[in-house]
């Protein structure tokens, strides 16, 4: 049976969209072709109509899902209060809710480990975005009027976002957990505009 090019680009899409939540909540190692195809209902061998390989759909779902991360920090800057707009990020970021479901969440904190020993195209895809996030953050630092005044670099406070968010889901102690990402926000709080320092 011959499908139009709409349905392709679908179940494309389909693909990648699955992917992306699985290698970020499984592990990419974890996920295989196979039953990734199962889980949709589609064959094994119609993986190969869409992505050339496993490398290539690693390196597609990476770039789809930090697209949607620097999507949601510009959202979370436009409604953020006059002063706030690295603070607004730093706060989604550090949150419960992003540490609980990090199927949806940054793929720096879910997947950087992995990423680091992946063919180059992967890896490229990931800088790519990841210098997405640190343009994302500067605009935010110029926007509200911390570029001058805040140690924070773009760089460093993803680093701590990324490295709080990290820690937090790997301890089994709770408090630990909450406590890691309270700190980290304390901090980037602690240097914002409207902080009076």
């Amino acid at each position: 049976m011959r499908y139009d090019k709409q349905h392709k680009t679908a179940i494309r899409q389909r693909i990648l969209d699955m992917a992306t939540m699985r290698f970020r909540s499984e592990g990419i190692a974890a996920v295989g072709i196979a039953n990734l195809m199962a889980d949709l209902g589609l064959t094994h061998g119609g993986f190969y109509w869409h992505f050339k390989d496993k490398e290539d759909l690693v390196a597609q779902a990476c770039r789809q899902a930090m697209e949607h991360t620097s999507q949601q920090w510009q959202h979370q800057i436009q409604q953020a209060e006059t002063g706030q707009q690295r603070l607004a990020v730093a706060q989604h970021y550090l949150s419960i809710q992003h540490r609980d479901f990090p199927d949806t969440g940054c793929v720096a904190a879910a997947l950087a480990g992995e990423l680091s020993r992946h063919t180059a195209p992967a890896r490229q895809a990931f800088t790519a975005g990841l210098q997405q996030q640190l343009d994302t953050l500067g605009q935010a630092a110029v926007q509200d009027g911390s570029v001058a005044t805040s140690p924070f670099t773009p760089a460093v406070q993803l680093s701590l976002m990324v490295g709080a968010l990290l820690l937090s889901r790997a301890v089994t102690d709770g408090e630990l957990s909450a406590r890691l990402l309270q700190e980290a926000e304390a901090m980037i709080t602690h240097y914002s505009p409207l902080s009076g320092t």
